[in-house]
């Protein structure tokens, strides 16, 4: 009997290891921006399949298709992968290839985002509005590269988000 009680206590631990092991792993995807547009970003349709909500549609899409459709764990969620397909295709652009996320080897392919702020100095000059807030503009910057990881083209805008009181930025 306490052979039994380890060998679950033992495939529990296993498990929820598996489980932080993953959530960790999105977690990280999700909080990285850096190769993909925030929402003050997106100037137009075209932007869609750079944005982080697409990335993030998809990842979410991958992850339960890879995790347990491919493997077999859970084939009843087989309907919940073509919901996640919808919600991509909607993120990302009716142009947009979905399907590419269920390849073994893909990866997020968006342009690198370098976003320049102005510094703490600059932004306590900027005049509040009536509730407080200040507009700070920011330039950004989409690295473009070749499958070498050479720069082959720039892409430049400005941008913006909303600096509240007491120094809280809404969108960074």
């Amino acid at each position: 009997m306490k052979r039994i009680y380890r060998l679950l206590v033992f495939c529990a631990v296993l498990s929820f290891q598996g489980l932080v092991a993953a959530q960790t792993e999105l977690n990280k995807v999700y909080a990285d921006e850096s190769h993909c547009l925030t929402g003050p970003e997106i100037k137009s349709d075209s932007d869609n399949s750079i944005s982080c909500y697409c990335r993030d549609a998809l990842v979410d899409m991958r992850y339960v298709y890879r995790t347990y459709v491919v493997t077999g764990k859970d084939n009843n969620l087989a309907g919940v992968v073509l919901a996640l397909q919808t919600h991509a295709q909607q993120m990302c652009g009716g142009n947009y290839n979905v399907w590419v996320v269920s390849e073994e080897q893909w990866r997020w392919n968006g342009p690198e985002v370098v976003r320049i702020y102005p510094s703490d100095e600059e932004i306590e000059k900027l005049k509040p509005n009536a509730k407080g807030f200040r507009t700070v503009r920011y330039r950004v910057q989409l690295l473009h590269r070749d499958t070498k990881g050479e720069v082959i083209r720039v892409d430049n805008f400005v941008s913006w988000y909303l600096d509240g009181p007491r120094n809280t930025r809404l969108h960074q």
